[in-house]
């Protein structure tokens, strides 16, 4: 212990440390109490080696910290992130959509896009995972132009939400003037979203699938980095009517008489201000 302690402060050879120094003073102090004078001086002296600061007997104390890794090595905190970029894309659908959900009345930004950031899902995990309450807005190869929104937004989970707050949109013709038809949660809120690591958008077990997973997803978490499996949001199916409402004009599609497309353009929008909160 000794030896761990003179080598941690750099304590001189032991026979000029403190300690010995007071040993010695002690056998002098007795020496001298049986009849010498100068066992008053002797006193003083012993008194004050024990009572001088170390750096003044000769000692080398060099402070140690034993947490450098943890704390007061580096003071300047962690790299700042990076900030984020959005693309350049307006919303194309109207603000009275979103009336009655979380993004009401708040600056929505393209956070992925997928002819640019790539059709990959782990592309699409990416840029959405942590950005909130989102709406998703496709176009298929025969420019029929669809939408959902999701009130939970991605984490990539493999899990699944219930809620009654999701819905799907399209819209009825590519006509400026056309309004987005609005198609509901049915059938109660269970399963309502589903948020694959390896997958696109999901609502429901089969009302409007964006790049599924590409292999079975058995409950564990496979993270959005995974590469066996990943889907390609480039192809999406539809199936109303057990998860979400069909259309009014009674097809049971979200695509109306396709059930399966192929996908030029998907994109996702989100609030930056509650992304930022994440």
């Amino acid at each position: 212990m000794e030896s761990a302690l003179a080598l941690k402060f750099h304590l001189p050879p032991a026979p000029t440390c403190a300690r010995a120094r007071v040993r010695e003073l002690r056998r002098a102090r007795g020496h001298f109490t049986r009849g010498s004078s100068s066992s008053s001086s002797v006193s003083v002296l012993f008194h004050k080696a024990v009572r001088e600061p170390a750096s003044r007997r000769g000692m080398s104390l060099t402070p140690v910290c034993f947490f450098g890794g943890f704390f007061g090595r580096n003071n300047e905190g962690p790299p700042p992130r990076s900030e984020f970029q959005y693309h350049d894309s307006s919303p194309p659908f109207p603000s009275s959509l979103l009336s009655d959900t979380f993004l009401a009345g708040k600056e929505l930004r393209c956070c992925y896009k997928a002819s640019v950031d790539g059709f990959s899902a782990a592309r699409f995990h990416e840029r959405c995972d942590f950005k909130g309450p989102c709406v998703i807005v496709g176009e298929t190869d025969k420019g029929v132009r669809f939408g959902a929104f999701n009130p939970e937004g991605y984490r990539s989970t493999d899990d699944y939400f219930d809620t009654f707050e999701a819905f799907l949109f399209y819209w009825p013709s590519n006509e400026p003037e056309a309004r987005p038809v609005v198609l509901k949660k049915v059938g109660g809120s269970g399963a309502a979203l589903f948020d694959y690591a390896r997958g696109g958008p999901q609502f429901g077990a089969d009302g409007l699938l964006i790049g599924p997973p590409l292999a079975p997803v058995m409950g564990g978490f496979s993270g959005p980095d995974t590469n066996s499996g990943v889907g390609e949001l480039s192809e999406a199916r539809s199936r109303l009517g057990l998860s979400y409402a069909t259309r009014p004009d009674g097809k049971d599609s979200v695509f109306g008489d396709d059930k399966k497309v192929r996908l030029l353009e998907v994109e996702v929008f989100c609030s930056p201000a509650i992304a930022d909160l994440y």
